[in-house]
This record gives C-alpha cells, sequence and structure tokens, in this order.
C-alpha cells in the first residue's frame, strides 16, 4: 500500500483528510504560513492516531465516527486553509470540503450561525469565491451545493441565506459566461433540494436534477460558451449524483436519523394524507426554511432601480434571476405547496405581490417569466388562488389580446404560446368557465378571450 493511501490513519475522514493536508503541506509558502503548516502537521499526527468511533450517535459531533474535540481539531487546519488567502491552497482544501460533504463525513444537527464550526468552514468557502479565480469559483459553487445536498448536514437559517447569497454574487459578478450559468443552475439545483424537502418534511429526498437548457428558456443564453450547457449539465449532475460514501453507509444513515435534528409539532403530520397535513398548525424548522427563503427571493424581485441608478442592470439581473428561482420553485411545486393554507398565504401575500409590481416593466424577459410562473399558478394553483388568477389573466394575457397600448410582436407570441398550453388542458378551460364566467361575481375570462 502506497504511502498516500495510508496518509490520515485508519479514520474515514482520514482517508480524506490526510491526503488533502499533505497537498495544503506541499503547497503552502512555508515561511509565510508556518503556522498553517504546523497546525496541518499536528492534525496528520493526530489522525494517525484516531479510528472510528461510532458509540454516541447523539453526539452530533461535526466528523463521522470521531469525538466533537477532535472534529474541530481536524477542520480548524481547513478552515485555515482557506483563509490563508493563497489560490495554490485553496485548491486542496476546497476539494477536500467537497468531499467531507460529498461522501456524508461532515454532519451536524443544525447549522445555522456561527457558533458551529461547519458554518465557519462554510462561511471560508464562500469567501473564497471573492477572489475572481474562475476555477476557484467552480469549486465553491461545487462544495455549497454538495453542502446543501448532503442528507447530514442540516443547513438553515442565516447559514442557508448566506450560502444562497454567495452563489447570486458568483452569477451576478462572475466574468465566466460558464461560471455564471453554473451558478444559477447551482441555485436552482438548491431550490429544488429545499422545497423538496419543505414538501416531504424531511431530510433524505429523492433529487430531480435541474435542467440546464430549460432554466436557459428566457435569459443568458448569450452566456454560452460553445458547449458550456452541456458542461454545467455535466458539473451539476455529478454534485447530486454523488455515490461516493463511507463504506458502511446504513451505520452512517442510522446516525443522522438518531440524532438530534430538530423536531416540533410539524412532524406529527409527516406520513399523513395532505388533507391531515393541510390542517396542521405547527410546522417543522424546515418548513419555516422554506417560507424564509421563498419570501427572501420574493422581495429580491421586487427589488427597482432608484431614480438615481435607472439602469441597474446588476439589479436587473438580480431581479430576472429571483424571478426565475420563483418560477422553478412553483413549477415544481407539490400537494403540500398546493393544498396547506399556510402555503397558499405566502404564495398570495408575496409572489403575487411580486407578479402585480413586475407586469409594470416593459423588460421582454421578465414579461416572459411572469407568463411562466402563471402558467404554474394556472395548472396547479387554480383552486386556492381563484381571485388572484381572476386579476392576472386580464392583466398578464387578455390585455396584450385586447391590444392595449400597442404590445410588442415579443409579447404577443409570448401570450400565444401561453395560451396553446391552456387549450391542451380541458381540465384548465372548463374550470376557468365554471370559476369565472359562470360567477356573477368573477370577471367573464373565456367570454373575452
Amino acid at each position: 500500500m502506497s504511502a498516500s493511501q495510508t496518509l490520515g490513519g485508519a479514520s474515514r475522514c482520514g482517508w480524506v483528510l490526510g491526503p488533502s493536508l499533505d497537498k495544503i503541506i506541499k503547497n503552502v509558502a512555508w515561511r509565510k504560513h508556518s503556522h498553517l503548516v504546523s497546525v496541518c502537521k499536528s492534525a496528520l499526527d493526530k489522525l494517525e492516531s484516531l479510528s472510528d468511533d461510532a458509540s454516541d450517535p447523539n453526539s452530533c459531533s461535526p466528523l463521522y465516527g470521531l469525538s466533537y474535540s477532535d472534529a474541530e481539531f481536524l477542520l480548524q487546519p481547513l478552515i485555515m486553509a482557506l483563509e490563508s488567502g493563497s489560490p495554490k491552497v485553496f485548491d486542496p482544501a476546497l476539494d477536500c470540503a467537497f468531499r467531507l460533504f460529498s461522501f456524508g463525513l461532515i454532519r451536524g444537527c443544525e447549522i445555522k450561525d456561527n457558533s458551529s464550526i461547519i458554518f465557519r468552514l462554510i462561511d471560508s468557502v464562500c469567501k473564497c469565491a471573492t477572489l475572481g479565480d474562475e476555477a476557484i469559483e467552480l469549486t465553491v459553487l461545487k462544495v455549497l451545493l454538495s453542502a446543501v445536498r448532503s442528507p447530514f448536514v442540516y443547513i438553515r437559517g442565516d447559514c442557508l441565506i448566506y450560502v444562497v447569497r454567495s452563489c447570486y454574487n458568483v452569477y451576478l459578478g462572475g466574468h465566466s459566461g460558464t461560471n455564471q450559468i453554473c451558478a444559477k443552475c447551482v441555485l436552482a439545483q438548491m431550490m429544488i433540494i429545499v422545497f423538496t424537502r419543505v414538501e416531504e418534511n424531511s431530510l433524505p429526498i429523492n433529487i430531480k436534477n435541474v435542467s440546464v437548457s430549460e432554466l436557459l428558456e428566457f435569459a443568458d443564453r448569450n452566456l454560452n460558451e460553445g458547449s458550456s450547457i452541456q458542461f454545467v449539465q455535466n458539473f451539476i449532475n455529478e454534485i447530486v449524483e454523488a455515490k461516493d460514501s463511507p463504506p458502511d453507509l446504513k451505520l452512517s444513515l442510522g446516525l443522522q436519523n438518531r440524532c438530534n435534528f430538530p423536531e416540533d409539532k410539524a412532524d406529527e403530520g409527516y406520513g399523513k394524507s395532505v388533507d391531515e397535513a393541510a390542517d396542521l398548525s405547527w410546522y417543522s424548522k424546515i418548513r419555516e426554511d422554506g417560507f424564509m427563503l421563498y419570501k427572501n427571493l420574493c422581495k429580491l424581485s421586487m427589488k427597482f432601480s432608484s431614480e438615481e441608478n435607472s439602469d441597474d442592470q446588476i439589479l436587473l439581473r438580480g431581479k430576472i434571476l429571483s424571478l426565475e428561482l420563483l418560477n422553478v420553485i412553483m413549477g415544481n411545486a407539490g400537494p403540500i405547496w398546493r393544498t396547506n393554507e399556510r402555503f397558499l398565504n405566502v404564495v398570495k401575500q408575496y409572489l403575487c405581490l411580486s407578479l402585480l409590481k413586475n407586469s409594470a416593466l416593459s423588460v421582454m424577459t421578465i414579461y416572459q417569466l411572469l407568463c411562466s410562473i402563471f402558467w404554474n399558478l394556472l395548472s396547479k394553483f387554480r383552486f386556492g388562488l381563484k381571485s388572484e388568477i381572476g386579476i392576472f389573466f386580464p392583466m398578464l394575457i387578455l390585455r396584450v389580446l385586447e391590444n392595449v397600448l400597442q404590445p410588442s410582436f415579443l409579447q404577443k407570441i409570448t401570450v400565444l404560446n401561453l395560451l396553446e398550453k391552456i387549450s391542451q388542458d380541458p381540465q384548465i378551460i372548463i374550470d376557468t368557465f365554471v370559476n369565472y364566467d359562470c360567477d356573477v361575481e368573477a370577471p367573464n375570462i373565456l367570454e373575452r378571450y
């Protein structure tokens, strides 16, 4: 067995940490970062004496099979490497973080503020993206998505918002078109993961991969640099479908299930029918995080340029990205989103207000996104959003058909494409007729249509 295979001792975490710490030592400038070298060597020595110990599943140690104190000691050099300011050191440190998350070796009961060493690790990873190095940006996105994807780490609250904001910053400030597409797709994949968990009220879920080509339907096709779309799709698939794991995955899953992940009365409804679950007045922290993230996206989509800077392209791109992510969420909404009163109230209070405010803009991409979101509302939420759909149908669709204010050719094409979708679903037409044209207090939609 080679030295690289034995480096790091007998523990599973050591198999990942050992070679990475060795690379950090070799790549770092010893004179400038002598303390980092010393800490890495101490960690390597420590790893040689450790082996996996799964005897205390309730300890919620940050590293699989190790005590809390040992885990903090071993993660500290990784954080120091990420904060060293040396790109040569970032590469092995980020790769190590990615593999620790992907293999399920990093665990945590609840990661929401800087009291957790995993939060500090994620914070250090996010800060690496600010250097403007394209390769580092991609690796940062890779680490962040693997962290959100992992069912062994409960990233929530401020930590979740921080991760999303960091990906936003890569998208808005990235110098490479490929990296910007990657950042957008990573965000979309995060939305699918977070809101699938909201739907199922569980961390372990089956994850649907985002489609890069579909995500670029309305915006950013100009960022495609040759084979960027295929590259990004492979990039996302590699992270989401990562199969590597500790050899004893069943034990690891058992530890996770017994670890003190937050529970509250919402979990009493898990496994019940949708109707039963919809009556619950208490919600799990997983769902509370979903509410918080959804509200923040809606608020971002409602930001407008100031009079002093009316042509703020960064703000406009951020608005469009927020609407795209909201479109992804609504397009993947399950029965809980469509029937639960509290979820519907969030849609009414925040998303509908965003649609209303943005409908006044003349940006074609925004109009197309509004129509796409409206289609999702009409096809999936029409029973819970009757009055709202009754407002948006004339505002987005009928006013264009009736040629109010002489809409552009692209607007008309967008509306005709939407109407073609509607006409292919007889149930939507019947429901629209019954809910509006047959209701004396509702507007006659099909009569005008």
